[in-house]
């Protein structure tokens, strides 16, 4: 099984990755981009691939799940990782060396409040978290710094100068892990759609009427822009499948007369979100 990620070894993907394979043996590809990433699962060049598409801290990640919308790929698990964003350098150093940190722009967004304590260190974008560390460890500048999993660092060599950084101790980002449409129609606990309606009026109104109609329970709804109608909206919604099969099926024929597109982005069993007990949040940054 070849399962693919974005990014470089050390990279939180990479754990999402290792999470679905669980005992099964399995190799991971590190691709640059997210969209390099999804063509590798479309020329058959992976198995699988691990998206991020939400994160308890910043949000949905929109960047990965517009990629979707319109592909005939499906997801099959659900995984939750636990993000512990460490600061790291190449060799020990106390924070007021520290003259620039990379990272990721979501781990930079989950990171801010910390960031924001030292307003004379510049924050620069990297493409992704495990790729800024090596950067680092790559660089002659020893005061650049970068933020990434203290496993990154470990992988690599690296000194962490202060672990739990992030905004939130209970940071955690939710994976889905497609592949290549399923023979199989099998209706698991959770089922993601993209829909695209005429946008008349009430027409929102009238697709969530339908899944009431049907009691089926929504769990996210999301409004995402459509490329090339200009302020023009579709939806990624999330459902819980605790309706029999002919009943989802019903409505998902309603569904289909009353938009001008759906797409079954997959059906697969909900992941489980890591433990948190014990955690504290850390208010008080004392590195200065």
């Amino acid at each position: 099984m070849k399962i693919g990620y974005q990014g470089v070894a050390g990279s939180y993907s990479t754990l999402a990755c290792a999470a679905y394979a669980g005992n099964e043996e399995y190799t991971a590809e590190g691709y640059m981009t997210f969209k390099l990433l999804v063509d590798a699962l479309l020329n058959d060049e992976v198995d699988y691939i691990a998206l991020p598409v939400e994160n308890s801290t910043s949000g949905p990640i929109t960047r990965t799940i517009d990629l979707m919308k319109y592909l005939d790929v499906k997801a099959v698990k659900e995984v939750y990782v636990k993000i512990d964003h460490a600061l790291i350098s190449k060799k020990p150093v106390t924070l007021d060396k520290v003259t620039e940190v990379y990272s990721h722009p979501e781990a930079l967004e989950q990171c801010y409040t910390y960031l924001s304590q030292y307003p004379d260190i510049k924050v620069k974008e990297y493409s992704d978290t495990a790729g800024a560390v090596h950067m680092v460890k790559e660089s002659d500048n020893e005061t650049i710094a970068s933020i990434a999993g203290s496993h990154a660092a470990e992988l690599y060599g690296m000194h962490v100068i202060r672990e739990n950084i992030s905004d939130n101790p209970l940071n955690t980002t939710r994976f889905l892990i497609f592949t290549k449409e399923l023979s199989e129609k099998v209706l698991h606990e959770k089922t993601s759609l993209y829909i695209e309606s005429d946008h008349s009026t009430g027409s929102l109104s009238d697709i969530l009427d339908i899944f009431k109609t049907y009691n089926i329970n929504l769990l996210y709804l999301m409004s995402r822009p459509i490329q090339n109608k200009p302020f023009s909206y579709g939806f990624f919604i999330d459902i819980e499948n605790d309706v029999d099969r002919p009943n989802f099926d019903k409505a998902l024929t309603v569904l289909t007369k009353e938009t001008s597109y759906i797409n079954i982005l997959g059906s697969y069993d909900k992941g489980q979100i890591p433990e948190y007990e014990g955690v504290i949040q850390n208010e008080e940054y004392t590195d200065r």
